[in-house]
């Protein structure tokens, strides 16, 4: 009887594990539960509330019944089970955190880029010509337009922060070295 009831748990919650990593992945569903004034977002950079307890709930009940079919020491099975089940929930959140590290900010403003280190792209001529740089902007590469302070022309390649912000570029100065 108890075989039966740990095998339909750890299917069902099982089940929903999966339809509701599905359902994140593909369609962006992200679930919120609100305790009185407490938010607590399931999808805040890991694996979530719900997704958590269903992963420690399916992975025990499964350990559980496989170990009182091998062997039946229903201590040793609820033990090894309950410890089975933190360890995925600790091993999948570490996996989410580890992919979600990846993402990056694409809201940004040209504000951002001052004081920005980067390098140019396209050669910037001498004079009141631009060209284009590359700069490390909230963890993302960006190319813009770019003049230089002193208006001498800079080679692709050079190493350059950002002085000022224009419109609809930015001014530019040598790193010395």
């Amino acid at each position: 009887m108890i075989l039966t009831v740990l095998t339909w748990v750890s299917l069902i919650t099982g089940g929903l594990l999966v339809l509701l990593f599905l359902l994140s992945l593909l369609g962006g569903l992200e679930l919120d539960i609100e305790f009185g004034s407490t938010d607590i977002e399931t999808d805040a950079g890991g694996i979530g509330l719900i997704k958590g307890c269903l992963t420690f709930v399916s992975i025990s009940s499964w350990v559980m019944k496989v170990l009182l079919v091998t062997n039946n020491h229903p201590g040793l099975a609820i033990g090894v089970g309950l410890f089975s089940g933190l360890l995925a929930f600790l091993l999948l959140n570490w996996l989410f955190k580890l992919l979600l590290k990846n993402e990056s900010n694409v809201n940004w403003k040209i504000e951002d880029a001052l004081f920005a280190k980067g390098e140019v792209y396209l050669k910037i001529p001498e004079g009141e010509g631009t060209g284009i740089v590359n700069l490390d902007i909230n963890g993302a590469n960006r190319e813009l337009k770019a003049t230089t302070e002193d208006k001498l022309e800079l080679q692709t390649g050079t190493k350059i922060y950002v002085t000022d912000i224009e419109t609809d570029h930015v001014i530019v100065a040598r790193i010395k070295s």
